[in-house]
């Protein structure tokens, strides 16, 4: 599956103002993909203090990345961000989607750019074969729901923002304060030092996803 991710930040515009546009802006693009999904800050500060860096996600699903590519918007404005990627259900629990609820449920959102002296190819297998270490029923015994990674898909002439984003999905606040101050993150981001750029820039956001 492919997506088009859109990041945007809301300039001047408030918090509240921002969300209702952002949300309403995508569900007008809603009939001309097969999913989309649009994310805002999750409230209350659930990781720290820092503001996010980005105040709306949307992620417009394609059959194809030529579809997505097609898609690419333009017009978000000198700071936003429009990439391209493939994405990959990482891991999920066998009751699926049933715990999350489609609006509003909490995710976060980590970015990584990929080694300089690795291609996005290699990066992806990199990243792929890492992940496949990591023991089911760890994360099983965990409260992640679910996991979702999106690798970039390489445009010629375009060096993408960042390589990879991973998505990951819990039931309430309290399970992404508890994940995080577990071992279960540092299993996840174990062997990311021989594929990640580790002094590059990431971006980090706990949101809200709501499928419109």
């Amino acid at each position: 599956m492919f997506k088009l991710i859109r990041m945007v930040k809301r300039g001047d515009k408030l918090p509240a103002e921002f969300r209702q546009e952002w949300l309403e802006h995508n569900r007008g693009l809603r009939k001309a993909v097969s999913r989309l999904v649009a994310s805002v800050p999750a409230e209350g500060k659930i990781l720290g203090d820092e503001a996010p860096a980005y105040d709306g996600i949307s992620a417009l699903y394609f059959s194809t990345a030529a579809e997505a590519v097609k898609a690419e918007d333009k017009s978000l404005g000198k700071d936003a961000i429009s990439l391209v990627a493939e994405e990959k259900v990482q891991f999920e629990r066998p009751e699926g989607d049933k715990l999350l609820k489609p609006a509003g449920r909490l995710k976060v959102v980590i970015t990584a750019q990929r080694k300089k002296e690795l291609s996005p190819a290699q990066f992806k297998d990199a990243a792929l074969k890492a992940q496949a270490k990591i023991e089911h029923k760890a994360l099983l015994e965990s409260p992640i729901q679910k996991i979702v990674v999106s690798f970039a898909v390489p445009e010629e002439g375009k060096a993408p923002p960042f390589d990879s984003m991973t998505e990951i999905y819990f039931a309430s606040a309290d399970d992404v304060k508890a994940t995080f101050a577990s071992p279960v993150i540092g299993l996840l981001r174990k062997d990311e030092e021989s594929f990640v750029q580790m002094d590059a820039p990431e971006i980090r956001i706990v949101t809200e996803e709501h499928v419109l």
